[in-house]
C-alpha cells in the first residue's frame, strides 16, 4: 500500500482486494467499502449503459439495480482476488447485466445520478465503444476520488497550503485557457514564487501517492499498481 505520511486517522488501510472482501460483510464498515467502490465506478457504469443505447432514465434504473445487487452481496461472494483487477471483473459483469436489461426497471433512481453526470456524458465522445467509455470514465473517476481524499485528509497541517496552491493551479489550467501565472499565485498566497513552485512539486508527488492508493485498492494481489496507473494515463489522453 502506498504510504501517505501524515494522512491522519481517516485513512483506510486497504491493500488489493481488501475493500471487496470488506464489502462482503455487514455493518457500517462493509457499507463504507461498498460506497468507496460505487463512488469510483458509478459514473463509468452509467456511461457504459448509455453507450449501449439506453437513455438517461433507463441507464440510471439499470445501474441502480446493478449496484443494488452488489449492495445485497449476492455477486461479491463469487469474486476472488486471484482473478486480477476488480475493474475487469466489474466490466464483465456489467456487460452481462446491461446486455439483458430492459429499457426501464421501474426502480427509484439513486441521488448520485444527477444533471452533472448527464451533462458530462453528453460532452463525451459518444461514438466511442462502450468499453472505451467505461475505461475513460473510470480513469477520470479515479482522479476525482484521489483529489477528494487528498483535500479531505490534507485540509490542515503542513501540506494544506500545498494542496490549495495545487487546486488554484489546476483551476488556472482548466478555466483560464491554460494561462498559469506563478506571480499571481505568489500574490494570492502571500509567499515567494520559489515557494509556489516548491509547493506544486510536492503537491504533484502527493497527488500521485493518493492516485496510486485509489488504484491499488482495486487491483489483485501480485499485480503492479504502477501498471494500472499507466493504463489510467492511457485513457486520459
Amino acid at each position: 500500500m502506498v504510504d501517505v505520511p501524515g494522512s491522519g486517522p481517516s485513512r483506510m488501510h486497504t491493500t488489493a482486494w481488501s475493500m471487496v472482501n470488506g464489502a462482503r460483510g455487514d455493518g457500517l464498515e462493509a457499507r463504507a467499502c461498498l460506497e468507496r467502490l460505487i463512488n469510483t465506478y458509478w459514473k463509468p457504469a452509467y456511461y457504459y449503459a448509455r453507450s449501449r443505447g439506453m437513455d438517461h432514465h433507463a441507464a440510471a434504473d439499470c445501474i441502480q439495480e446493478f449496484f443494488a445487487r452488489m449492495l445485497a452481496g449476492d455477486w461479491l461472494q463469487t469474486v476472488e482476488r486471484e482473478r486480477g483487477h476488480f475493474r475487469g471483473w466489474l466490466l464483465t459483469a456489467l456487460r452481462r447485466w446491461v446486455g439483458r436489461a430492459r429499457q426501464a426497471t421501474g426502480m427509484n433512481r439513486l441521488t448520485l445520478v444527477n444533471d452533472d453526470i448527464v451533462q458530462a456524458y453528453e460532452r463525451e465522445d459518444q461514438s466511442a465503444a462502450p468499453d472505451d467509455q467505461f475505461n475513460r470514465a473510470w480513469a477520470k473517476s479515479c482522479l476525482d476520488e484521489a483529489m477528494r481524499l487528498m483535500q479531505e485528509e490534507q485540509h490542515r497541517g503542513a501540506r494544506a497550503r500545498q494542496v490549495q496552491v495545487f487546486l488554484a493551479y489546476l483551476h488556472m489550467v482548466t478555466e483560464d485557457s491554460g494561462a498559469v501565472s506563478y506571480e499571481d499565485l505568489s500574490e494570492r498566497f502571500q509567499v515567494p514564487v520559489t515557494t509556489i513552485t516548491n509547493d506544486l512539486h510536492r503537491a504533484r508527488a502527493l497527488f500521485k501517492s493518493y492516485l496510486l492508493r485509489v488504484v491499488q485498492e482495486t487491483v489483485g494481489e501480485g499485480h503492479d499498481p504502477e501498471q494500472e496507473l499507466a493504463e489510467l494515463r492511457r485513457w486520459l489522453v
